[in-house]
């Protein structure tokens, strides 16, 4: 049966005009004349040597380039890639027989063949023409069915440019005479088992073309597939696609042929003709279509010229159920569509209906299916059939597989490969199954777009996000390359949620995989619960199995990721395939993670899966399977389960760990005895212990033995961890003598006289010149004993040591003086930070600020939250103003107060006459002042330090009750001030001024409420008196809505002002603009002229002046004592006017009790 319709929806295959890859060359198809070709017949008919093998003359029949000549340069926008290797012969393409390469002996001894109604070995079938120059290629008298009760027989002749359907051999013959000798040879043939061709059935039909019709010819530029298809036993069924775009007509037919050896011709010889024919198509696409999809892609945001591929493709249907019939399964409809190839994804699009009009197309519902590109888990590609199949698979999902069949199979198996090969350039394995001509993944000449920074990452990302349904822009990094080990990849919460979804997370870390372009990946206080105890069922395709240079890991080394959660296969894969990658933090990632470590094993409790990074990254550590070997597991909670992991980690000397961080981890006795006593493998190698805020307790008789096993030291945390009672050190002397310690942080650590003694030792050693931090915070130190550390860490009187020494909140007043002594004395590091200090007598905290004129040592100075008993007094603030005055190696300052719901610590209003030190100052470059309350006065005062100073270029003051007003009086001074470069915005501040001018109407209306009785009584007495009295009006809810906003953009031109002013400072200290640019300059001087802003108060006011008018009723008795203030023309509805007076009368001694009237006297 054969039919034929047009529809919006169909299955087609498509030549690429926008291939990333040139066309080569085109060996132009050459026309002989009829007499050249009866002497080729001849030559090739009478030589023996042809019989049985392909024509000599393939290569030009069919358009094939030949060795060794010259074709015809095509513009690749306009024609469709070549194959690199094409057949020789049109009819042998892709690797099957043709009608015209089967051998003549073997066809005469077939049964099958002798009855068949086509002479093969003719000389009129070998070559015959159309009277218009067709070439006939096939024929034969077929069966066609309609439906299933209507059948005819039909016969089909198979063109150089066309298969034609007649009605009969007579029609037959008028076309083609030379078919009469053929025919007449076999008059008697049985045509009951002639080749047939069953069951056209309709498609998406717009204009429907049946065999009762008349003759009808099929294009073979339009056909877009020809494939075999499976379960139509007893028969062989081909079915043919075909698509006229002019018309938007789409038809199928099949041939259903008994004998395999005749449907194997049939259907090798119509792809053969029609694949050859479409390589000479001018235009690939109409301009109409390239624009619908066009307009497609760019409304997903996967449109780029440059990466931009069309294919016609046909989306077969499922396969055959068992049982059913031939006639049942010729019922099964395929669809003819758009296979396009964006930056990210594949689309599948439906055909469009366009308008009468071809130059645009209607605005049609369109169809479309979308597949991420690196979600793809397997191709399968006939090269012999025309068929393919693409599986993608989404995480937690099961996979989807699209069955096509289209001419340029080949073709769109190797664009997809080199579309993944551009998004994920880094990996060096793929994720998809592939089965088919190993062409399509050669990637000789694939084009990796243009280099891009950190190894293609975002690129990558985005196509992983795009596949999984996410949206990149929700995704937060950033790099570092001013740590350890850098650069360091870090991970940053989520731009608009709360925490990152599974998808998103597994996107980012399959991103990651293979890039060789960070030293460093931090995941720091990034949730990935969502990851832990995930188990994907669905599918394998992102397991990595094997190392990065291909070694199984389940094979040598007994690795098993199978069945394991998300979490652990990303982890594992991480650390397996980035060679370059050797610090991994994972700190803080499962805050919620409680192990269970009891249970039963024959009751059948389940058991603690541990933290799972562990278990994923360690083993291969062992194997010296991966570079990492500086984990931090600090955050997360370790079981027992974690344990077993970590111990034959630890143990195994050729894992080579540098730093194993365990800080918060929840270790207890036993779990630090076991860490500790197999970190002592690692002695040859490790640099970092931190074993920090962990429950379990250290032993002072072993823990100083299995510290004096490590050599290579430099980082030592033991914050906040208990140790057994006892007179030893907590380190020894000698053992420290062995280090050179970069870090050394002790903070909650109560230190006893021994351990003090140690470190001082070590602090006078030549051996701790390579120390740059000491922290002891909370270590219980007097200032006696901080002043013994100052003195021993200063090698050279008078010359600042470059190291950081924290020794906050310490009981620093007990002993002040001598701390005070040893600053006077310059002998003091660079960097001191001695914060939250409680000082019992002000005189104390004032003997410090005395020594600090004098010191020239301490560059970065920290005593914010320090607490006095009361405010500042007067001789405080003065010698803090001297050390602003004369101090002149001050970089760096920090005074902030504190203000808690406990406790209050500030410096008070003096602080403000203090600050104007500052106009002398000539080295401080970082002033931190918040929480002092400086309020307007203290803005007004900053304001003249920075008209003042040109040396300071950070201030951090928020937190300050800081107005408008005040904020404005900053920003007007900013603009005098060509040096700073930081400045809040005061957005703290802004929501306090807001709240307070809430509060302020608040009250307002309480306090109305509250006195309505005295002052009504007063209003009564007044009347009498002869006093008119009116009453301010309340603001209303608009009203108050009104100011917030006025305030709420008075806010915001500030802050624009400020940015404005800081970027003009920062391209000055950059050396982009100068400074005289905006002195002399009249348009950019705009920018230095100064604003006002109204107080709360008067920002109110306007808006009650401005306030919508309102109707008050107007009381009768208003002016009945003054005859003249109510109007003899009543309004409409019957109410008094009531007008104003000529004069008022005093009444002064009446305003400081009723402030919220207005008095008005009328005359007597």
């Amino acid at each position: 049966m054969v039919s034929s319709s047009g529809g919006s929806n169909g299955s087609q295959t498509s030549s690429n005009r926008f291939s990333r890859a040139k066309l080569s060359s085109l060996t132009p198809l050459i026309t002989k004349q009829k007499d050249e070709a009866k002497s080729e017949r001849k030559r090739f008919s009478h030589s023996p040597a042809r019989q049985g093998s392909p024509m000599g003359r393939d290569s030009q029949l069919d358009g094939s380039p030949a060795s060794g000549s010259g074709g015809t340069q095509i513009s690749s926008s306009t024609r469709q890639r070549l194959h690199r290797y094409r057949p020789g012969s049109t009819f042998g393409s892709l690797g099957r027989k043709s009608i015209l390469s089967v051998d003549e002996a073997s066809v005469a001894s077939s049964d099958a063949f002798e009855k068949e109604s086509i002479d093969i070995s003719s000389e009129d079938m070998a070559f015959a023409f159309h009277k218009d120059g067709q070439q006939l290629l096939y024929h034969g008298q077929v069966q066609t069915t309609i439906g299933l009760f209507r059948k005819k027989k039909e016969y089909l002749a198979l063109t150089d440019t066309h298969l034609i359907r007649f009605k009969s051999l007579s029609r037959a013959l008028e076309a083609f005479p030379t078919i009469s000798r053929a025919n007449r040879r076999y008059s008697g043939t049985r045509h009951s088992s002639t080749a047939s061709i069953g069951s056209l059935h309709e498609i998406q039909s717009l204009n429907s073309r049946s065999s009762t019709d008349g003759d009808n010819g099929i294009l073979l530029n339009q056909i877009v597939a020809a494939y075999r298809v499976e379960g139509g036993r007893p028969y062989f069924i081909t079915e043919v696609v075909y698509l006229d775009e002019a018309t938007s007509s789409v038809g199928s037919i099949q041939l259903m042929v008994q004998d395999p050896r005749e449907a194997d011709l049939w259907h090798t010889s119509i792809r053969a003709a029609a694949q050859k024919s479409k390589l000479m198509a001018e235009e690939p696409f109409p301009p109409r279509t390239i624009s619908y999809i066009r307009r497609l892609l760019e409304a997903s945001q996967d449109y780029d010229e440059n990466y931009f591929k069309i294919y016609r493709v046909v989306r077969r249907p499922a396969n055959k159920a068992p049982g059913k019939s031939s006639e049942d399964f010729s019922k099964l409809n395929s669809t003819a569509c758009y296979l396009v190839i964006g930056i990210n994804l594949l689309h599948l699009i439906s055909l469009p209906d366009f308008l009468e009009s071809p130059s645009r197309p209607m605005n049609v519902k369109a169809s479309k299916s979308s597949y991420g590109l690196v979600s793809m888990v397997t191709m399968e590609i006939n090269n012999s059939d025309d068929t393919l199949e693409l599986g993608f698979r989404i995480p937690l999902e099961k996979a989807v597989t699209i069955s096509l069949a289209a001419f340029q199979g080949v073709d769109i198996g190797r664009d997809i490969f080199r579309s993944i090969l551009y998004l994920k350039p880094q990996w060096l394995d793929y994720t998809f199954l592939y089965s088919g001509p190993k062409e399509v993944l050669d990637d000789s000449d694939a084009d990796f777009g243009p280099t891009e920074d950190n190894g293609a990452f975002d690129r990558t990302l985005i196509a992983y996000c795009l596949a999984y349904g996410c949206n990149p822009s929700n995704v937060r990094y950033t790099i570092g390359y001013e740590v350890e080990d850098s650069p360091e990849f870090q991970l940053l919460p989520p731009s608009d949620s709360r925490r990152y979804s599974t998808h998103e997370l597994l996107a980012i870390f399959r991103a990651l995989r293979y890039n060789e372009s960070f030293r460093s990946m931090s995941f720091a206080g990034i949730d990935l619960e969502c990851l832990h105890g995930t188990v994907d069922e669905y599918g394998k395709d992102h397991i990595a199995l094997k190392s990065r240079s291909g070694i199984p890991i389940k094979k040598y080394f007994d690795i098993v990721p199978d069945g394991r959660s998300l979490l652990y296969q990303e982890v594992q894969a991480l650390a397996l395939k980035t060679y370059k990658t050797r610090r991994m933090n994972f700190g803080d990632t499962l805050p919620r993670r409680r192990p269970r470590d009891t249970y039963e094993e024959d009751e059948g409790a389940p058991k603690d899966p541990g933290c799972e990074i562990a278990a994923g990254i360690l083993p291969l550590c062992s194997a010296q399977l991966t570079n990492v070997d500086w984990i931090v597991f600090s955050g997360i909670e370790l079981g027992e389960t974690d344990l077993e992991e970590i111990a034959p980690a630890l143990h195994d000397r050729r894992s080579r760990f540098r730093s194993f961080e365990v800080a918060r981890c929840g270790l207890t006795d036993r779990g630090l005895q076991v860490f500790l006593n197999n970190l002592e493998k690692q002695n040859a190698t490790l640099e970092c212990i931190n074993i920090a805020d962990n429950p379990g307790r250290l032993n002072l008789a072993d823990f100083p033995i299995t510290m004096s096993r490590f050599s290579q030291i430099r980082k030592i945390d033991l914050s906040r961890v208990t140790s057994t009672s006892g007179d030893e050190p907590l380190i020894a002397a000698e053992v420290m003598l062995a280090w050179k310690l970069q870090e050394l942080v002790l903070t909650g650590v109560p230190i006893n006289e021994q351990t003090l003694d140690a470190i001082s030792t070590y602090l006078h050693s030549d051996m701790s010149s390579s120390l740059r931090l000491l922290q002891m915070d909370q270590c219980n130190l007097t200032g006696s004993q901080v002043a013994i550390l100052m003195r021993t860490m200063c090698h050279v009187p008078g010359e600042a040591r470059d190291m950081q020494l924290h020794i906050s909140a310490n009981r620093l007043e007990k002993g002040n003086s001598d701390i005070a002594s040893a600053i006077k004395d310059c002998l003091t590091p660079s960097h001191v930070t001695m914060r939250m200090v409680e000082y019992q007598s002000e005189s104390h905290f004032r003997q410090l600020l005395e020594a600090l004129r004098e010191n020239t040592t301490i560059k970065c100075l920290d005593i914010s939250k320090a607490s006095l008993p009361y405010d500042a007094g007067e001789d405080t603030c003065i010698a803090l103003q001297r050390v602003f005055e004369e101090n002149t190696t001050l970089e760096e300052l920090d005074i902030s107060g504190e203000y808690a719901h406990l406790e209050i610590a500030r410096f008070g209003i003096g602080l403000n006459y203090a600050l104007t030190g500052l106009k002398k100052n000539s080295s401080l470059k970082v002033l931190k002042l918040e929480y002092q309350n400086l309020g307007l006065e203290g803005a007004n005062t900053l304001s003249s330090v920075l008209e003042g100073n040109d040396t300071i270029t950070h201030i951090y003051c928020e937190h300050n009750n800081i107005n408008l007003q005040g904020f404005t009086v900053l920003v007007n001074a900013l603009a005098k001030n060509f040096t700073v470069l930081s400045l809040p915005l005061m957005q703290d501040d802004q929501s306090e001024a807001v709240k307070r001018m809430r509060q302020i109407i608040s009250e307002a209306h309480s306090a109305a409420k509250g006195e309505s009785g005295a002052k009504h009584a007063v209003r009564k007495t007044l009347t009498t008196l002869g006093v008119h009295i009116k009453e301010n009006p309340l603001p209303t809810a608009q009203d108050i809505d009104q100011a917030i906003q006025i305030l709420n953009s008075r806010w915001s031109k500030q802050n624009e002002r400020l940015l404005e002013l800081l970027q003009r400072n920062l391209n000055i200290a950059q050396g982009l603009e100068t400074r005289s640019m905006y002195e002399d300059n009249a348009e950019m001087s705009k920018l230095m002229r100064p604003t006002t802003a109204g107080s709360d108060s008067i920002i109110m006011d306007a808006v009650m002046r401005n306030t919508t008018p309102r109707f008050e009723r107007v009381s009768h008795t208003d002016g009945y004592f003054d005859g003249k203030s109510v109007d003899d023309n009543p309004r409409a509805d019957g109410s008094p006017v009531a007008k104003p007076h000529k004069r008022e009368r005093s009444v002064s001694e009446l305003t400081a009790k009723l402030g919220v009237f207005d008095f008005e006297v009328s005359d007597d």
